[in-house]
């Protein structure tokens, strides 16, 4: 279970009600995590949704030849693994602690169960979601002009 006053402070959960945030909360753990661990690599099951209480997070995507780039970095008060909400489910890009960091994990399926329950929280958070995707699709688009060489 998680504090309801850890999850107040999370930049990306201000819309929720303290109902709401009680609900995520007691179906959350917190993890922490040493520097250079990955907390998932791409192509994982994506089993639960992350918000970051400390510590920084790089996403990075796959390239040819073993290669990685980091398209975006999380830090306090932001989420990544949206594919935990997102059918197929499977992540996208991972996720490499950049430092030791400290993650509210919130399983997949019990927070399904939530929302069925609860449509504003549904809302609000797939709300919160698409912000995150638009963002990182953003992010993508400019790491790949960088690589090709556009200005």
């Amino acid at each position: 279970m998680v504090p309801m006053e850890t999850l107040k402070e999370l930049a990306c959960l201000k819309p929720l009600s303290e109902e709401q945030l009680d609900k995520i909360g007691r179906i959350s753990t917190v993890k922490t995590y040493p520097k250079d661990a990955y907390v998932q690599k791409e192509n994982d099951i994506a089993a639960s949704l992350y918000f970051v209480t400390q510590g920084r997070v790089a996403i990075e995507i796959d390239l040819p030849k073993h290669r990685k780039i980091v398209i975006y970095i999380v830090s306090r008060g932001d989420l990544f693994s949206w594919s935990a909400l997102v059918p197929p489910h499977l992540i996208t890009a991972g996720s490499l602690c950049l430092e030791e960091t400290t993650l509210v994990e919130v399983p997949r399926e019990p927070l399904l169960q939530l929302f069925e329950t609860d449509i504003a929280l549904k809302a609000s958070m797939m709300e919160t979601v698409s912000h995150v995707i638009a963002n990182r699709l953003k992010d993508t688009r400019l790491q790949l002009g960088y690589l090709l060489g556009w200005d």
